[in-house]
């Protein structure tokens, strides 16, 4: 199955110079092409939001890439396969030095900017960057360096990382807003405390019993 669907996409490379041509700009300079147009959104996103809400925007786009990478790291230890061009025959249209392919870098970098510009900036910018996107992670099929379930674990792991950075980027913004609304609660009893006026204790009036002369 792995070498079928390697062949219905890599048989298509050397057929025609223009798709050829497509191919190698997109597993190439298109992912750069790509943080580039991801960054300029969110520059322009960040001028309408304030400081504090844009540091947090900042960090969960980072950790979601970090989270993305650190997982590909993990998994490339363990070395599952090489690269196509190491056990069959191919046609590769890039040069690539030997290694463990699986999974995909280009992959999971080219999905996680997608997505990740999609849920903390903007969903309209992330459908539109999830298109190159795709193209990137095809890309790299295409001109032979990646198996198809390279990259679709790629994928996979670029979208499991955000959305774990989102649910607790979600869960910490939840615990810190109900912190401060503790504390601002506990200031307004405070300061209720404090402006009451002090009621002096009522005097105790004793009465004595009559005495008959």
């Amino acid at each position: 199955m792995r070498d079928v669907l390697f062949d219905l996409i890599n048989g298509m490379a050397g057929s025609s110079p223009a798709l050829d041509g497509v191919m190698l700009f997109a597993a190439g300079p298109l992912i750069y092409l790509l943080f580039a147009a991801a960054g300029i959104v969110s520059l322009l996103a960040m001028r309408k939001r304030d400081r504090t809400t844009n540091l947090w925007m900042v960090g969960q786009v980072g950790a979601a890439l970090l989270l993305g990478f650190l997982v590909n790291r993990v998994l490339r230890m363990m070395a599952f396969h090489e690269r196509p061009f190491q056990t069959r025959p191919v046609t590769q249209l890039v040069e690539h030095e030997p290694g463990v392919s699986f999974p995909s870098n280009h992959a999971t970098a080219a999905i996680t900017v997608a997505l990740v510009v999609g849920i903390f900036v903007s969903a309209l910018w992330g459908w539109l960057l999830a298109l190159p996107a795709l193209l990137v992670a095809f890309s790299r099929v295409f001109v032979g360096v990646h198996w198809p379930s390279d990259i679709v674990m790629g994928g996979i792991v670029g979208v499991v990382a955000t959305l774990i950075v989102w649910w607790a980027g979600k869960l910490l913004l939840r615990r810190y807003t109900e912190d401060e609304v503790d504390d601002d609660e506990d200031d307004d009893l405070a300061e209720l405390t404090a402006v009451l006026p002090r009621v002096p204790a009522a005097e105790e009036t004793v009465v004595l019993p009559k005495i008959r002369r």
